[in-house]
C-alpha cells in the first residue's frame, strides 16, 4: 500500500486498506473527517508501592537475599490524556473506576473542560474499549456534549501512544522508590507536570508513525517494542511515509522478519 507524504494516510488509501484487511467499507467522507480532526488519547493505569522489580546475581552456593514486601502493597489509580497541544490534568484516585465514577469525575469534570479550552476548533478523542468507556452512561454523555469519540480496535495497545507514557511514568516513579502514599502521589504529579509538555506528548504520539507500517506489514500481529528497535531514529515530524519507505528496503524487511521470529 501507499502512504501520503503529509504524515498521514490518504483518505482513499485508508478506505482501501480497511476493505482489504478488515473487509470493512467506509466512505471517503468519513475517512476524510477522521484525518482532518485533531486527535488525542486518554487512558488510566495503576501504580503501587514496592513495585521496583529488579534482578540480582549471586554465587551458586550463597543464599538468596531476603526481600520482604507486603502481600497487598498500597496502590493508586491514575487517569490522564495527551495531545499534540499538551496533556490533560492528571487524576489520581483510589478504588475501582466504574461508569458511575468515570462520567462525572473524568468526562464531565476533567475531559470536557480540556476539550473546551484546548480544542475549541474540533477534536478527535481516543480511548480503549474498557466497559466503563463504552457504557450507555458514558456514550450518552459524550453524545450529549459533542465529544467526538473515535472508536478503537479491540486489544490494540501497540497503536495507543499513551501506553508508552504509562511505561515511562512507572519507570520514573520506581527509580525514586516512594515509601508511602504521599510520596507515590507526589512523584506521579511531578512527572506529569515536568515531562508531559506539548513537545514530549507529540513525540509519544508521533511514535505511531513507526508502529503503523510495521503492524500493517505483519498482518496486524502484536509488535511490542519491535518498531522502536527496528527504527532507531526519532519519529518526530517524519510521518508514516518515511518509515514505510524504509520498511520497503530489503535490509529492513529481513531484520523485521528475524525480530518477529525471535520473539
Amino acid at each position: 500500500m501507499r502512504f501520503s507524504n503529509d504524515c498521514n494516510l490518504s483518505a482513499r488509501d485508508i478506505q482501501r486498506l480497511l476493505l482489504v484487511k478488515n473487509n470493512t467499507e467506509v466512505s471517503l467522507s468519513t475517512v476524510g473527517k477522521a484525518i482532518d480532526a485533531a486527535g488525542w488519547v486518554a487512558d488510566e493505569t495503576t501504580l503501587q508501592l514496592h513495585d521496583n522489580k529488579t534482578g540480582a546475581y549471586r554465587r551458586k552456593e550463597s543464599a538468596a537475599p531476603t526481600n520482604c514486601r507486603p502481600k497487598h502493597p498500597l496502590k493508586v489509580h491514575v487517569w490522564g490524556g495527551i495531545s499534540k497541544r499538551g496533556a490533560t490534568q492528571i487524576l489520581i484516585f483510589d478504588g475501582i473506576m466504574d461508569s458511575a465514577f468515570y462520567v462525572p469525575e473524568i468526562l464531565e469534570s476533567t475531559l470536557k473542560p480540556f476539550i473546551d479550552s484546548v480544542y475549541p476548533d474540533g477534536h478527535r478523542f481516543q480511548q480503549d474499549n474498557d466497559p466503563k468507556h463504552t457504557s450507555k452512561l458514558a456514550k450518552n454523555f459524550m453524545l450529549d456534549h459533542n465529544i467526538n469519540w473515535w472508536k478503537w480496535p479491540s486489544e490494540s495497545p501497540d497503536m495507543n501512544p499513551i501506553e508508552m507514557v504509562w511505561n515511562q511514568l512507572k519507570r520514573n516513579v520506581s527509580k525514586r522508590n516512594p515509601t508511602n502514599k504521599d510520596e507515590l502521589c507526589q512523584y506521579i504529579e511531578e512527572f506529569w507536570l515536568t515531562e508531559m509538555t506539548p513537545y514530549n506528548c507529540t513525540k509519544y504520539i508521533d511514535h505511531v508513525y513507526k508502529v503503523a507500517p510495521v503492524v500493517i506489514s505483519v498482518g496486524g500481529k502484536a509488535t511490542a517494542d519491535i518498531p522502536g528497535r527496528l527504527f532507531k531514529e526519532s519519529s518526530l515530524g517524519k510521518g508514516m511515509q518515511y518509515f514505510h519507505d524504509q520498511l520497503c528496503a530489503p535490509q529492513f524487511r529481513e531484520k523485521l522478519t528475524k525480530m518477529m521470529a525471535d520473539r
